[in-house]
């Protein structure tokens, strides 16, 4: 029986380079010679070395301007040795970017080996605490997380508790506003398809680990630099991307090439810019040729005006689809009949609403202009069982009257 490696033995084997490439050199070797490789700046703190690499770009005129009324932020992405977040997998490099007028400086912190690991996070969670918000893309499922599995692996509890309270996690809301009209909201999607971002040349988030170990083994520094042009390149494009985003809350939806109507709506109304919803969601309706689409668009407005207290407003916009094709206005009348009921009480204008649904696609069969025999047949049973309901719900609610009237006369 084999005996047990222990994680010592695991690292050694992980560091031993094959008989191709000679000896490995030593940690002190490796934090020189990525130095020197990489300009970088070495920081000798808190017991330990820290290689850092700066580096700073132009951005767009109007960056800084756009991301005003927020508090500053550093702009974090990390890259690991691999996928989850158990004490296996290390960051072995953490970017931080912050803006700075018409250009973005970033730091990146990088591990030359595994010993080093402790005063790179100490350092990295300095940088991050001199900001009053981080700001990541999906840090909240990954990148967050492992630096907070790291700092528990190393008992840096103190430094955890300094991190900044406030984070703001980009993806749901690149999710929200571009994931239908790109196809996807991966970082790479958005830079392309919103930023106008197109990278030269980029490593695959596949190949990071396996670079990172060609590296430990004895491999040169040079198969690191597209990892670490690959990290700049992301934190880079989180302030681009918040910028946009505030750009596009303050009116710039309404000449965006790519934008999702329903998300943007979204945005608009929990921000209580309602008449600016409304307006969105109404150009989308008159230009849209899906009628799903347009029913979908002011479901979602309806929904969160009613929840703003706007019933009046929520039951305007779905008066305005009574007037597309049949099928469609008799749907819009359901939904005139649900508010009526559920957010107003009142039962006789609800089943006016449903009525009205069943005349219109009475006539629409009547000049058999009624369309598919399905859709028409499924929103009459729609139709049909909220009408029954009502007529119950109406004549109960008589009778409740007609027996309080007669309570009252009981009594005089």
């Amino acid at each position: 029986m084999l005996p047990a490696r222990t994680l010592a033995d695991r690292l050694a084997s992980v560091r031993t380079p094959s008989p191709a490439t000679g000896h490995a050199p030593s940690a002190d070797d490796r934090v020189a010679r990525l130095a020197r490789w990489f300009d970088a700046r070495t920081d000798i703190a808190d017991g330990g070395t820290v290689l850092v690499v700066e580096r700073s770009v132009a951005v767009p005129s109007g960056t800084a301007e756009a991301l005003s009324g927020l508090p500053p932020g550093a702009y974090f992405d990390t890259e690991t040795t691999g996928l989850s977040t158990g004490a296996g997998t290390v960051i072995f490099l953490a970017g931080i970017a912050r803006v700075d007028g018409d250009r973005i400086h970033a730091r990146q912190y990088l591990l030359p080996d595994f010993p080093y690991e402790p005063p790179l996070l100490r350092a990295v969670v300095r940088d991050l605490a001199a900001s009053p918000r981080i700001v990541t893309y999906n840090g909240r499922g990954f990148d967050l997380p492992m630096l907070a599995a790291r700092l528990t692996f190393h008992g840096l509890f103190r430094e955890q508790g300094t991190l900044p309270d406030a984070h703001d996690d980009l993806l749901p809301d690149a999710r929200r506003l571009f994931r239908r009209p790109l196809g996807g909201a991966r970082l790479a999607d958005v830079e392309a398809g919103v930023l106008g971002v197109r990278r030269a040349s980029d490593c695959p988030g596949s190949e990071v680990p396996t670079r990172y170990f060609g590296y430990l083994r004895g491999g040169s520094p040079d198969i690191l630099a597209e990892v670490l042009d690959h990290n700049f390149q992301d934190i880079v494009s989180l302030a681009l991307l918040e910028a946009e985003l505030c750009r596009l809350r303050s009116g710039a939806w309404r000449h965006a090439r790519v934008l999702d109507p329903r998300g943007m709506a979204l945005e608009l109304l929990r921000a209580g810019a309602v008449d600016d919803a409304l307006e969105l969601v109404e150009s989308a309706q008159a230009t849209t040729a899906d009628p799903a689409e347009a029913n979908a668009l002011r479901r979602v407005a309806s929904r969160l005006l009613i929840a703003l207290g706007h019933v009046d407003r929520a039951e305007a916009l779905w008066q305005l689809g009574t007037r597309r094709a049949p099928v469609d206005a008799a749907a819009a009348w359901i939904e005139v009949a649900r508010i009526r009921e559920r957010h107003r009480g009142d039962l006789a204008g609800a089943m006016a609403a449903a009525a009205a649904a069943s005349r219109v696609l009475d006539i629409a069969f009547a000049l058999g202009r009624a369309g598919s025999m399905v859709e028409v047949g499924r929103t009459r049973v729609s139709v049909e069982r909220r009408l029954r309901r009502l007529r119950r719900w109406v004549a109960a609610a008589e009778r409740r009257a007609e027996r309080a009237q007669r309570r009252r006369a009981a009594v005089a």
